[in-house]
Order: structure tokens, then sequence, then C-alpha cells
């Protein structure tokens, strides 16, 4: 059995792993195995000393989901913070996530998850703070999730006209792993 203090402490890492997402009050206790007061209470302790002490998160509540954020105050230092990150190169799941928004796009991210295997939310953050990508309207798609699509910045970065320009590829080009961007 775990401590309350343990608890609260593996709420917060919950918060955390679920990041944008965000987790719902009922998730939270059916992973926690708590009630909803005593939930409640976690939170609230969470949130105050996110709030009391100088701390660079806060918790947020948004459409009845619960998630980690910075805070405004510190916007200055994220800020350079993303000006070295968007002046290194690319990893390859940057560029495995671009080419299928470049080629598939619209798309959702959870398409994206499909077809690569694998979770693509830093990949995409890091593609959006570089303005490469962009949101795209919501998907037909249940729970209507957001698509994604190349932004114009991506055709001047790659000297691309228009999307149509991208070189055609066959499948067989696509699975040897070839740099569809080289």
């Amino acid at each position: 059995m775990f401590s309350d203090n343990e608890l609260r402490a593996a709420l917060e890492g919950l918060l955390y792993f679920v990041g944008d997402e965000g987790i719902t009050k009922e998730k939270m206790m059916e992973v926690l195995e708590i009630d909803l007061e005593k939930l409640e209470l976690f939170l609230k302790k969470l949130q105050d000393n996110y709030t009391e002490e100088h701390r660079g998160l806060l918790i947020k509540s948004f459409a009845n989901k619960y998630r980690l954020t910075t805070k405004k105050e510190y916007y200055p230092f994220y800020l350079k913070l993303q000006k070295i990150k968007t002046e290194t190169r690319l990893t390859q799941a940057s560029m495995e996530v671009l080419a299928i928004i470049a080629y598939k796009g619209p798309i959702s991210r959870v398409k994206i998850d499909e077809l690569r295997g694998v979770n693509s939310d830093g990949a995409l953050h890091n593609l959006r703070a570089r303005n490469l990508v962009e949101e795209a309207g919501k998907s037909d798609e249940p729970g209507r999730p957001i698509n994604f699509k190349v932004t114009e910045n991506f055709l001047k970065v790659f000297n691309i006209k228009k999307i149509s320009d991208l070189p055609k590829l066959d499948i067989n080009e696509i699975m040897s792993g070839e740099d569809l961007f080289r």
C-alpha cells in the first residue's frame, strides 16, 4: 500500500506523463485507486505547492482534464530554448513525421502514430516550434482530433514551390528509409 505522499508524487508523475493530452479525474482515480475526495485533496495540495513556491509549472484544468503547464512569467526563457532548438538539425523522428504530413496531410497525430508505430508527440511539437507544420482543422475521426499540414515555411526551407512539387515516391522507396528531403 502506498502512503499519501507517494500517491501525491505518483499523481504528479501522471500529470507529467500524459503531457498536453491531459488526464481526467476519473482516469486518475482509476490508476491511483483512490476516491474523488482524496484525489481532489491531492490535486489541491499540488496546485498550492506549484503556486506558493517559486516553481516553473502549474496544474491547469481544461475540458474536464488536468495537465502540467509552464508559467507565463518564465516565457522569455522558453523562447530562448525554442530558438536554440530550431537552430539544430531535425531528428530522424521529426523527418519521418514531416514526410508523413507532407505526403499524407492534412493528417491527425493519431494517424501519424499509426503509420510510424510509435508516439509522435515530441517530433510534432518540434516541427510546430520550427513552423514547419501547423493545424489544419479538425478530423472527422472519432474524437475529432486536430489535423496537421505543412506550412509555407516548410516550402521555403525545402525550396519547394508547392506540395505537388514533392518528388513522387513508390512504396519501395518509402520503406527503404531513403532520405525524402535530400
